[in-house]
């Protein structure tokens, strides 16, 4: 699980969002990992979008198994699961403990890219935490834009990492009205809601 200083934040990120849209509103997630953030949205928000591989692209994972299998109940898992790759894990942990409790939350098991080319949906706020690669930021964050509302507010995580900050110049993001929590989370907000 995350440390608390970051569901603290993210709930000020939401509580934010909230001020400026209000809580009738659509929200995209792309990257989902366990689900602290996506339970949050769904706490704050009329609806959530989680988009999240768990592995489908065959990239390397961040997550360390331990932490997610401290999580199950051996009696009452399938052994299949148990023993599956280590995203396996996180994604059944993010179905049955997060999506099956929250029936405001859409869950698609793909790329963000993906998600991009099949969606024509338009969203209120979206927030990015997905893969941190510096080319797939600047697609991420590129295929986001065109996904807002017009008033729409584009969020994300991991702000001091190179890769971000230089996908975040490379798009002329650091132009537009920018606020940063506790130095790792950024908030695009349009001028029409200042």
């Amino acid at each position: 699980m995350r440390e608390p200083w970051y569901l603290y934040h993210f709930n000020v990120v939401c509580a934010m969002v909230k001020k400026f849209k209000g809580d009738q509103i659509d929200v995209l997630e792309v990257g989902s990992y366990m689900g602290e953030s996506s339970k949050v949205l769904s706490e704050y928000f009329k609806s959530v979008t989680c988009v999240d591989p768990y592995g489908l692209d065959n990239q390397v994972s961040e997550v360390d198994t331990s932490i997610v299998t401290e999580k199950f109940d051996s009696d009452s898992v399938d052994e299949e699961v148990k023993f599956s790759e280590e995203n396996d894990l996180i994604h059944h942990y993010f179905l049955n403990n997060f999506v099956a409790n929250h029936e405001n939350v859409t869950f698609h098991r793909m790329t963000s890219d993906d998600f991009f080319e099949t969606t024509d949906q338009k969203f209120d706020f979206i927030y990015i935490d997905g893969d941190h690669r510096y080319d797939q930021q600047v697609r991420d964050f590129t295929n986001a834009l065109k996904c807002l509302k017009e008033d729409g507010i584009l969020a994300g995580h991991d702000y001091p990492w190179e890769s971000t900050k230089k996908a975040i110049g490379k798009l002329g993001l650091q132009d537009k009205p920018m606020i940063t929590f506790m130095e790792d989370t950024f908030m695009c907000i349009p001028e029409n809601l200042l």
